[in-house]
């Protein structure tokens, strides 16, 4: 679902090579979201059997074919829908360290506190390249810098907690 709105809502902007969308999920959103599927092809290819995006091959092409997707009407239905279901999507982030956490009783003390230390300091490098990439821009569109609050708060939010948890472990609070 995700990757199919990243797609879809990158072809509403303008249309795109498979490598052009490749790089700017890589680079410009995969800080926040991880795709489904590493190769790009697979899912417009997909995308293009059921009518969402089309392809054409530029005339300037030389040497290799580089298509450029382009979204269709249909494409543009699915987009809303699929922007509705995010929205009301009731799914809370999946973070990998709340399964460790459940495991914590079962655990050396000695060994997660470093880990524990180490994933704050990875906080706080988040952090401070978010508030960077929002002074980047600033002068950008809202629902940017709101992303970006979003992940800064969220941040924000797991340094606290986190601190929470070191505090519990070293005083032995019912690990």
């Amino acid at each position: 679902m995700i990757q199919n709105l990243i797609i879809l809502g990158l072809l509403k902007k303008n249309p795109s090579s498979g490598y052009d969308i490749k790089k700017f999920i890589s680079q410009e959103l995969g800080i926040f979201s991880k795709p489904e599927t590493q190769s790009i092809y697979y899912p417009l290819r997909k995308m293009e059997k059921e009518g969402l995006i089309k392809k054409k091959e530029p005339k300037s092409s030389k040497h290799i074919k580089k298509y450029l997707y382009s979204i269709t009407p249909k494409g543009e239905k699915i987009f809303l829908s699929l922007c509705k279901q995010a929205f009301l999507s009731q799914r809370r982030p999946f973070i990998e360290l709340d399964i460790a956490l459940y495991f914590l009783p079962f655990l050396d003390k000695k060994e997660i506190m470093p880990l524990l230390r180490l994933r704050l300091r990875f906080l706080e490098k988040v952090k401070e390249w978010l508030i960077e990439k929002k002074e980047e821009l600033k002068r950008s569109p809202r629902n940017l810098t709101l992303l970006l609050d979003h992940h800064y708060k969220l941040a924000l939010a797991e340094k606290a907690f986190l601190k929470d948890v070191i505090f519990s472990v070293k005083s032995g609070q019912n690990v």
